[in-house]
C-alpha cells in the first residue's frame, strides 16, 4: 500500500515537472528581448516542420477503417487491437498486394442475406465509422475498382481465397470484388500475434450494424500535454493574409472575431479554443457529392496544416455535405473536443466552406496513476437507457470513446477519460450524461 501511495506522489511530482519545464520554456522564448524580430522567421521555420510533417500524409492514411473484427464462429468473434502498431494500417499493407477489380451487386434490402453474411465463420470485417466510395477504397489500398456504390464494411474469409465482399448498412448491400494474387498468411499472423481481444458480437439496430461488447471493458485513461496553435497562425493559412492590415479583429463575448477584405470570417472562442472558420466567397449553394467531397475535404485538412498522425475519417452528411474528422487513440475516438468532431469541414459553395475546429492538439501522453476504467458491457447500457425513458429507436449507434476534459492542474494538459458515448436523436452525447437528463 505504502509503495503504491510512494509511486502515485511520484507520478504526480513528474506530472508537475513536465508542466513547469513548459512554462519556464514558453516564458524564455517571450522573454526573449529578440522575440520580436524572431517571430516571424521562427513562425516560417515551424510552418516548414509542420507542411513536412503533413506531406507524408495521404487519403488513404486518414479514411482507414477504424475497427477490425475477427468472426470465428458463432460463439466466437472478437474486435482485435493492437496497443504497440496500428493494426488497420499492417492490414492495408497486406491488402495492397491483392488484386481488386471486378464489382458485383450480390444482393440488396435483404436483412437476412446480409446478416448471413456477416455471420460467416472465419471472416475478417473492416468497419468503417461510415459510409465511403469506391475511390476511397482505391486511396486506402492502392486498388483499381469502379462501382457508384457505398459501403462501409469490408469482409474476406480468412480460409478460402479470392472471397472480398462490400457491405453497406443503409440499405443492405452487398457487394463481390474479384481478388487474385490473394495471400492471406500475412492476415493470420496479424491475427493470432500480440493483439488485445474484445468479445462482440454484431447486431443490425436501426440499419446500423453495431458492435456490442459482451462483456465489461477495460480501458486505460490518458492524460496528454496539448500544443495550442495560435489564432494568428490559421489567419494566415486559412485567410491566404500575409499582410495583418488586411485583416481586421473584434473581440465580442468572449471571443475573437478576424475578417478580411475577401470574405472571409474567422471566430475564436477564447475560452475553449476552439475556430468556426466561414469562407462566404462563392455565390451558389451546391452539392458536389459525396466522392467530391471526401476528396476537397481532405485537402481542407492538409491546407490548414492541423496535426493528422492521430485523425481518421468519421461521418459524412449528405445533408449539408460535410464531413467530420476525429483523432483516435487506442482505437478509440475523442469526442467532444469540438460540437462535432476534430474537425468538421462543409463544402457549401464553389469556393465556400466552413469549418469547425480546435486551436488544441495532443502532442506526448503522460501517466496518470490510475487503474484502467471498467465500462458496462453495451447491453447493459442499452438496458439501463431503456429503464429511464429512452425509446431504442432513437439510439442510431453506441460505441466506446474517450471525454475530452481540461486538467484542473494546468492548461496546457488534457484528461481523455473512456465513456460510452450514445447518437442519441443524430447527436454524440456521453452516457453518463444521458442517464443524469433523463429524457
Amino acid at each position: 500500500m505504502r509503495g503504491m501511495r510512494t509511486s502515485r506522489i511520484l507520478i504526480h511530482l513528474g506530472l508537475i515537472l513536465v508542466v513547469l519545464l513548459s512554462v519556464v520554456l514558453s516564458w524564455f522564448i517571450w522573454t526573449n528581448p529578440a522575440h520580436y524580430e524572431k517571430t516571424k522567421q521562427q513562425s516560417s521555420r515551424n510552418s516548414n516542420v509542420v507542411q513536412s510533417e503533413q506531406s507524408n500524409k495521404s487519403v488513404g492514411d486518414i479514411y482507414l477503417p477504424t475497427q477490425v473484427i475477427y468472426h470465428q464462429s458463432d460463439t466466437s468473434s472478437y474486435l482485435i487491437n493492437n496497443t504497440n502498431v496500428s493494426l488497420t494500417d499492417s492490414i492495408r499493407s497486406a491488402i495492397q498486394k491483392w488484386h481488386l477489380r471486378g464489382v458485383t451487386r450480390k444482393s440488396i434490402n435483404s436483412r437476412k442475406a446480409y446478416e448471413n453474411l456477416v455471420a460467416r465463420d472465419n471472416t475478417v470485417m473492416l468497419k468503417y465509422p461510415d459510409n465511403v466510395t469506391s475511390g476511397i477504397l482505391n486511396d486506402a489500398f492502392d486498388q483499381k475498382t469502379r462501382f457508384s456504390g457505398k459501403f462501409s464494411r469490408i469482409v474476406f474469409s480468412v480460409d478460402k481465397r479470392n472471397e472480398v465482399y462490400l457491405l453497406n448498412d443503409e440499405n443492405y448491400a452487398i457487394y463481390k470484388v474479384r481478388t487474385t494474387n490473394q495471400n492471406l498468411a500475412q492476415i493470420k499472423e496479424l491475427l493470432i500475434g500480440k493483439v488485445q481481444r474484445f468479445a462482440v458480437s454484431e447486431t443490425l439496430i436501426n440499419h446500423r450494424l453495431m458492435t456490442n461488447y459482451e462483456n465489461e471493458v477495460k480501458v486505460p485513461e490518458y492524460s496528454y500535454l496539448v500544443n495550442k496553435q495560435t489564432a494568428a497562425y490559421f489567419v494566415s493559412t486559412l485567410m491566404d493574409s500575409d499582410n495583418a492590415s488586411s485583416v481586421t479583429t473584434k473581440e465580442q463575448k468572449g471571443k475573437t472575431i478576424y475578417n478580411d477584405s475577401n470574405s472571409k470570417r474567422m471566430t475564436v472562442n477564447n475560452k475553449r479554443g476552439i475556430v468556426f472558420y466561414e469562407d462566404l466567397s462563392g455565390q451558389q449553394s451546391y452539392h458536389t457529392g459525396m466522392s467530391s467531397t471526401l476528396s476537397k475535404s481532405f485537402k481542407v485538412l492538409k491546407q490548414m496544416e492541423v496535426p493528422l498522425d492521430n485523425m481518421r475519417y468519421y461521418h459524412y452528411n449528405a445533408k449539408n455535405n460535410s464531413v467530420v474528422y476525429r483523432s483516435y487513440v487506442e482505437g478509440f475516438p475523442i469526442f467532444n473536443q469540438t460540437e462535432y468532431g476534430t474537425v468538421e469541414v462543409q463544402m457549401t459553395g464553389a469556393r465556400t466552406k466552413e469549418i469547425d475546429f480546435s486551436l488544441y492538439s495532443l502532442q506526448i501522453p503522460v501517466p496518470t496513476g490510475k487503474e484502467r476504467t471498467i465500462l458496462p458491457s453495451t447491453q447493459t447500457v442499452l438496458d439501463r437507457l431503456e429503464a429511464v425513458g429512452y425509446k431504442l429507436s432513437d439510439i442510431k449507434n453506441i460505441e466506446i470513446g474517450y471525454q475530452w476534459t481540461a486538467n484542473p492542474s494546468s492548461d496546457l494538459v488534457v484528461n481523455l477519460t473512456p465513456t460510452w458515448y450514445v447518437n442519441y436523436k443524430n447527436q454524440w452525447i456521453s452516457y453518463q450524461k444521458l442517464i443524469e437528463q433523463q429524457p
